[in-house]
């Protein structure tokens, strides 16, 4: 069990661990935290946005642009490689600024391949050195800091990056307009600059669980917070911090037999098909947006960076509703609001529609600002239904996000290249009603007892 100090916000208090982290940023934060706020600018702002574009007008072929964003993606799932890598070379230190090299080379070779393959292995490569990259930012928490530190210091990184995104977003509409080759230069100097600033203040391997030597090492699956760190913003992209706890993936993994049968199971079901449904989504929006609405690629970037600020935002009110009314009932509101906003991207297809752009705007928004619940409320849901810890429930919806994204994304490419754009929402709007017929009762069982985790 977990003993909380009489001056920490006892396990799953959301509001105290958040004040508790803003009230003291210099002990909590580090400067190499910069580093990952600029890894969410490239990874997760400018890249979403320029990558589909360019890739679109090199190969015109919608279904390459899926091939090269799932490589992307299941470059990702190299994670927890770099993780058992580190760990058992306690090569912490380079691993991490090395990641930053693979994926700064990867977007160079963007630039200097001119085939699907090329493209293809550099996106492959772009996913697996960011996956790194926050596989060992986390590390460096957990397995460095003390345990009483690990969810403010994470939720302070968690900050840093999506904020990172926010910005990336509002840069990538400046170069938007048909200056890719700058743009993906600007993302190869800001990686250069995050090995810089990577390597200040990191921790020596020497000093690892030096605050805890004389203590047996602390599982993160089952001592991590997880329910009070969901009041922090997350990507909700695959580059989201959560993805790259390994620890919590791999016991998730070894549980995954336990859930079958389960209010889990179904529900574990319900967020791989949510994420299955919208992965193509957040692989075409620049160029849907563009050709079946007529909203810019600068404008759709905008949108998206101005929808995900807001977003950030909405994390404690999320929070206060689920105590207040059930992670069953917020998650399912999330999932409605994805059907509004997929409904609305829908309807301009039909005949006799003029002006498309207020569907379009309106659409992506909702489906945007819809993430704070679906996040905030899945990970409540998952902790309260599983059948073993609640680390290693969340280990498994960050694997089935992971995997159905990239399989999603994939999946996509021959349906918009032989149906075009309207494959996208009514694919999504399919997936999505399952996605809620799968989700079953909106309430869900009480939380164990504030300092209960489960073994």
């Amino acid at each position: 069990m977990r003993n909380t100090p009489p001056d920490l916000p006892r396990r799953g208090d959301r509001l105290a661990l958040a004040l508790r982290a803003l009230g003291a940023p210099r002990r909590y934060i580090r400067p190499w935290y910069l580093a990952y706020l600029l890894l969410g600018m490239v990874t997760a702002g400018l890249l979403p946005v320029l990558l589909p574009l360019i890739i679109e007008a090199l190969s015109h072929s919608l279904a390459t642009v899926a091939y090269v964003i799932g490589a992307y993606n299941f470059g990702l799932l190299t994670s927890p490689l770099w993780g058992m890598a580190a760990e058992r070379g306690k090569a912490y230190r380079a691993l991490f600024l090395g990641s930053f090299l693979l994926t700064g080379a990867g977007i160079a070779a963007l630039l200097l391949l001119q085939t699907a393959t090329g493209w293809l292995v550099s996106a492959f490569a772009i996913g697996a050195g960011s996956g790194g990259a926050a596989t060992l930012a986390t590390l460096f928490v957990v397995d460095f800091a003390p345990q009483a530190e690990w969810e403010p210091r994470i939720g302070w990184l968690q900050s840093f990056n999506a904020a990172g995104q926010v910005v990336g977003l509002m840069v990538a509409a400046v170069f938007s307009n048909g200056h890719f080759a700058t743009a993906l230069w600007v993302s190869v100097a800001l990686l250069v600059l995050a090995m810089a600033l990577g390597g200040l203040g990191l921790p020596a391997a020497a000093s690892l669980h030096a605050q805890d030597s004389a203590k047996p090492h602390k599982p993160v699956h089952v001592h991590l917070d997880i329910r009070a760190l969901a009041i922090f913003p997350k990507l909700s992209l695959p580059s989201d911090i959560g993805l790259h706890f390994y620890h919590l993936n791999l016991h998730g993994l070894r549980g995954l037999p336990k859930t079958f049968g389960t209010p889990f199971g179904r529900f574990l079901l319900s967020w791989f098909v949510l994420a299955f449904a919208v992965a193509a989504l957040f692989s075409y929006f620049p160029l849907m947006l563009a050709h079946s609405y007529g909203i810019s690629a600068r404008a759709s970037a905008l949108i998206y960076a101005v929808t995900a600020a807001v977003g950030i935002a909405l994390y404690i009110l999320t929070s206060r509703l689920t105590a207040r009314y059930g992670a069953g009932r917020i998650y399912r509101l999330g999932l409605y609001l994805r059907i509004a906003g997929f409904a609305l991207l829908l309807a301009p297809f039909a005949p006799g529609v003029a002006d498309r752009s207020a569907f379009g705007v309106v659409g992506f928004a909702v489906i945007v600002i819809a993430w704070p619940l679906l996040s905030v409320a899945g990970t409540d849901l998952g902790a309260s239904l599983t059948p073993f810890s609640e680390g290693a429930a969340v280990g498994l919806l960050n694997a089935a996000l992971a995997l159905a994204t990239a399989l999603g994304i994939v999946c996509s490419g021959p349906l918009v290249a032989r149906w075009g754009y309207a494959a996208i929402p009514a694919t999504a709007l399919a997936g999505l009603v399952l996605s809620v017929a799968l989700s079953g009762s909106p309430r869900a069982p009480r939380a164990a007892p504030a300092g209960a985790p489960r073994p």
